[in-house]
């Protein structure tokens, strides 16, 4: 598994699948999410609102982009409750998340850096190269890791080469 930290908007990616993860009790979405509602009209905040997603830990929904971003499918996975959040549990949704887009025949996907205010940068970046990496079960697999700013993209770039 290839995995490498880039700085680059979601509308632009070449990719297979774009995977974004969002929080049972974080609304209305964040992040790159909350970014995606907004590009697909609301229609991720209407699953949630018709109760078909609910953020719970390891629950993926598979999603068409309908032509407003690249990549053709998206991932969104569950990350369940933020203040329970912690590395063991960003370990698990990048394992749902790169067992579910090897499942679907993706061999490339970009892949929303899972942060969470209670677990130090290099906890989460090992969390999700290990997820990442049980979940691919060795498949060959490209990972775009998607820094959400020029801050986050310099501390946690070495970590990953590491």
């Amino acid at each position: 598994m290839d995995v490498k930290v880039i700085l680059q908007d979601i509308k632009k990616l070449e990719t297979d699948a774009l995977v974004v993860g969002f929080y049972q009790d974080v609304r209305p979405l964040k992040g790159l999410a909350g970014e995606l509602d907004w590009l697909l009209c609301g229609s991720l905040s209407d699953l949630i609102l018709n109760n078909k997603l609910s953020g719970s830990l390891g629950e993926v929904a598979l999603l068409a982009s309908r032509g407003k971003v690249p990549a053709k499918k998206i991932f969104m996975i569950g990350l369940g409750p933020k203040k329970g959040s912690s590395a063991s549990s960003l370990r698990n949704a990048a394992r749902i998340s790169a067992s579910s887009a090897v499942g679907a025949g993706v061999m490339n996907m970009a892949v929303e850096y899972f942060y969470s205010p209670g677990v130090p940068h290099d906890a989460v970046v090992t969390a999700l190269r290990d997820g990442l990496s049980e979940g691919a079960r060795g498949n060959p697999l490209t990972v775009l890791l998607l820094a959400p700013d020029a801050a986050t993209h310099e501390r946690i770039s070495a970590w990953v080469k590491a």
